[in-house]
């Protein structure tokens, strides 16, 4: 398997130290955050891996080498609509050389979001599909049968 092939996962450094008896990224000991904060600074996932973390919003915990509560106050900024191009690299993305969705409309800061599980999506496809939705849910008009007043 090529690296361009592995998860973010599969690279990070955490999954070598984390057991079931010893987690320091969710601990409440200073030393253990110390100590998740100091193994983030090395690892080679660290932008994906807080790419991830504020498109999911993960409410607790230390991800991406970012504290709990610089974490939160990333996604509240993520989700107020400011621009994230500090956060992820553009060569991270496998898509991000992406224009355009598979419809023709741009991807720019007013057309895109990403779901829950970190996909870009284009606002006006979503709209579309939801004017579709609505229209198929709409009762019928209902006539009078001809001949009868």
């Amino acid at each position: 398997m090529t690296p361009l092939a592995w998860s973010w996962r599969d690279l990070a450094l955490c999954r070598q130290v984390v057991t079931a008896d010893y987690d320091p990224f969710f601990s409440d000991d200073p030393e253990d955050q110390d100590d998740a904060l100091a193994l983030c600074a090395v690892c080679p996932a660290q932008g994906a891996c807080l790419a991830y973390a504020i498109r999911t919003a993960q409410p607790h915990g230390i991800w991406g080498g970012r504290p709990q509560a610089e974490l939160q106050r990333l996604i509240a900024s993520d989700r107020a609509g400011q621009p994230r191009r500090a956060l992820i690299a553009a060569a991270e993305h496998h898509n991000a050389a992406k224009t355009h969705c598979h419809r023709g409309h741009p991807f720019d800061a007013a057309n895109t979001y990403y779901d829950a599980a970190g996909k870009r999506r284009c606002r006006a496809c979503l709209r579309a599909a939801w004017h579709r939705w609505k229209a198929e849910r709409r009762p019928p008009t209902h006539r009078a049968p001809e001949g009868v007043a």
